[in-house]
């Protein structure tokens, strides 16, 4: 152990014992050299350890850990934005910092004892193999963490895919396994994740997150429990966030892991703050989990560290004790879920596990702020809920203890990730069904941006500590909507709420277009939901006359409703065609002289394959009937249309009224008889057509 004892005298030790070192490497024998060594050990156990924290030191090591004493807590508020705090216990604070850092901590004149670092405690055991790895009581090359993954992937290609969110500086992959029922589709359910080891050298989380992505995968179909999880929400885990630092001595081994990136930063003070905004010098993986947030919603998101035992709530920025006094309005809620995974290890581990500060948890402010946290980033920045866990006391502990850390710690992971299936949960839509990004806020409840927000399929998630609420649903261009009296029974039911929000800007949506034939009469109908300004639709028919030409002639107007949000129906009827094929399309015009035009649709009026004379309707008649008939597609002996002659006969064959007597198209075709000034009795209508002739009779009754 080495203390530091006052600058300047370290400055002079330093330069006397280097020139020292020098000389007697160049003159002195071997023996002198041990007796130097023992010599040069003594002095540095009384002396300040400057002499070796020189720019050499920080080249070798990277980081620095070490230990210092404050005399009160509101000197963190300043060391925390110079130094990277790793833990507190009373008054004594364990950190790390990089050489920049290091050199402003000096500069406030802490006494401090640099500690061997955490990623060099211990040899850990290794295993290149994929199913070396599969016994979980090794830790893997960086390559079998890259080909366990894929594997995960090819073996359950219909329940996990891999997400590659982008490489780190030196190249390494940060990989996310994405599982759920139909894991190629974004449903209409809750976001989830877990992340672990942003810290390199908090590594137990690590290898826990490749088995809990296993035990999802295998026990999927035959574990209720687990089939409802996996059915109900799309779960991502990120096993290793911080390559570059767990890989820090090369992609064999886990020694030597750091808790900075390859640049030597803290990734978990490199998120954007709610305090002092984006961080000046993000680094490339804080840019590759933003990304991957941003183009998300987590409803849900815990991230794993060791160094100690806690689950550690929001906030971090600030403290709910002196001298802040902020509180998440959703601390019960926190409370809550944390105390369920603490508790829950607490049952299935020796019983100093998960014990200390509040029975396992913390508010993470008053345990030490920091500023740059990922987990505020998530809770401010995206509306979201994330808490911290730290799941070992030893952040680089015996690969031989993963298995017991496994026991302890799975029935938590699962009872975590189940929140996302409780709470208020729902679909904003419009009043079409299409999906809304919709605010939901809670009314006389929210602040600091705790609100969230619906998806890309309009489902969202709040979740709450029972009570009675009120939500407000709220999204640009549509009208706000307020629930009262949403009943919140207990941290472990589920309420449904589907909401429908009505547009401000109300367009003429037109939801159907259809056409269907009747002989040889084609009627549209076409419904709206909403309208705006409609003075009405203009009705236009087109038949295409070859494949290069179009011609539309407009056959009627049919008025619109002007505003409304209410479903109209509309009708039209194009009556007595030609066989042949028709296309239809509507022009729907405002009142200001603004039109659109609808889709096109189809209709065919079909030829008749023989002559047809039907019997009249009704028949009996008084005064009036209606006769049907269609002519097939004839054409005379000189090339053109046949002349059709409909008459009417009395008993006795006198001609009492010619209908027709025309050449007529192919088609089907009717006519109405007006008797009025005929007497009672039976009558025979005639059609003639070159030498066809039909006859049929029918009944007049005045």
């Amino acid at each position: 152990m080495i203390t530091r004892i006052k600058i300047n005298l370290l400055n002079f030790t330093a330069t006397i014992i280097t020139d020292y070192v020098y000389s007697l490497h160049i003159h002195a024998g071997a023996f002198m050299k041990k007796i130097f060594s023992v010599f040069l050990i003594l002095l540095l156990s009384s002396i300040t350890f400057s002499q070796i924290l020189d720019e050499q030191y920080f080249k070798d090591n990277h980081e620095v850990y070490f230990k210092f004493t404050i005399t009160d807590r509101t000197e963190l508020n300043t060391l925390t934005r110079i130094i990277s705090i790793d833990n507190l216990e009373g008054n004594i604070v364990y950190a790390y910092a990089n050489e920049t850092e290091f050199r402003e901590f000096e500069k406030l004149n802490y006494t401090y004892t640099v500690l061997t670092h955490p990623g060099k405690l211990i040899q850990p055991e290794m295993s290149s193999d994929v199913k070396g790895i599969s016994a979980w009581d090794v830790y893997p090359t960086y390559d079998a963490y890259i080909a366990m993954m894929y594997q995960f992937q090819s073996t359950y290609p219909n329940l996990c895919r891999i997400v590659d969110g982008g490489n780190s500086i030196q190249g390494r992959k940060i990989l996310f396994a994405v599982i759920s029922d139909n894991v190629t589709q974004h449903e209409t359910e809750p976001q989830f994740m877990y992340t672990s080891s942003i810290h390199g050298d908090e590594i137990t989380g690590y290898v826990l997150m490749l088995r809990l992505i296993d035990s999802l995968l295998t026990t999927y179909g035959t574990d209720s429990r687990i089939t409802q999880l996996v059915n109900n929400a799309e779960i991502w885990i990120n096993p290793l966030a911080n390559p570059d630092g767990t890989y820090r001595s090369g992609n064999s081994t886990v020694y030597g892991a750091t808790r900075g990136n390859y640049n030597n930063y803290d990734l978990n003070r490199n998120f954007p703050d709610p305090i002092y905004g984006v961080y000046p010098d993000q680094q490339i993986e804080t840019g590759r989990f933003r990304a991957i947030a941003e183009a998300n919603n987590f409803a849900l998101v815990a991230n794993f560290h060791g160094g100690t035992e806690v689950v550690n709530y929001a906030w971090d920025t600030w403290t709910n004790e002196y001298p802040d006094y902020k509180h998440h309005p959703d601390e019960a809620w926190y409370q809550y879920i944390s105390h369920l995974y603490a508790d829950t290890c607490q049952a299935n581990a020796p019983s100093n596990y998960m014990t200390g500060y509040d029975d396992g948890i913390t508010n993470g402010g008053a345990w030490y702020i920091i500023n740059g946290g990922r987990q505020d980033y998530t809770n401010y920045y995206r509306w979201g809920r994330e808490v911290t866990i730290e799941i070992s006391d030893t952040k680089l502990i015996p690969a031989a203890q993963l298995p017991a850390h496994w026991n302890y710690n799975r029935k938590s992971f699962i009872k975590y990730m189940e929140a996302v299936l409780k709470g208020v949960n729902g679909v904003v839509t419009d009043t079409l069904g299409n999906p809304v990004k919709a605010k939901i806020t809670v009314l006389n409840h929210d602040v600091d941006n705790s609100e969230v927000y619906s998806d890309s399929t309009g489902f969202y998630l709040r979740m709450l500590a029972p009570g009675t609420y009120s939500l407000k649903f709220e999204a640009p261009d549509y009208y706000t909507q307020t629930i009262n009296n949403v009943v919140v029974g207990s941290y472990n039911s589920q309420t449904v709420l589907n909401v429908e929000l009505v547009s401000t800007i109300i367009p003429v949506e037109l939801v159907s277009f259809t056409s269907s034939v009747n002989d040889n009469n084609v009627t549209l109908n076409w419904m709206t939901a909403t309208e705006t300004n409609n003075m009405g639709f203009q009705i236009e028919r087109g038949k295409t006359k070859d494949a290069r030409r179009e011609e539309w002639d407009i056959i009627g107007f049919i008025n619109g409703k002007g505003t409304t949000t209410e479903t109209q129906t509309y009708s039209f009827s194009d009556e007595n065609l030609d066989a042949g094929n028709y296309q239809y399309r509507l022009k729907q015009m405002d009142f200001d002289g603004s039109y659109s035009y609808s889709n096109i649709i189809e209709a065919e009026i079909v030829s008749p394959n023989k002559f047809i004379l039907e019997q009249n309707y009704p028949n009996p008649f008084n005064p009036s009937t209606i006769i049907k008939y269609s002519i097939p597609n004839v054409i005379s002996t000189e090339g053109r249309n046949l002349n059709v002659i409909l008459k009417v006969y009395d008993i006795i064959g006198n001609e009492v009224a010619t209908l027709v007597n025309e050449v007529q198209s192919s088609g089907n075709y009717e006519v109405e008889f007006n008797a009025e000034n005929l007497s009672s009795g039976i009558y025979f209508y005639e059609l003639k057509t070159g030498s066809l002739i039909l006859t049929k009779k029918m009944i007049l009754l005045q």
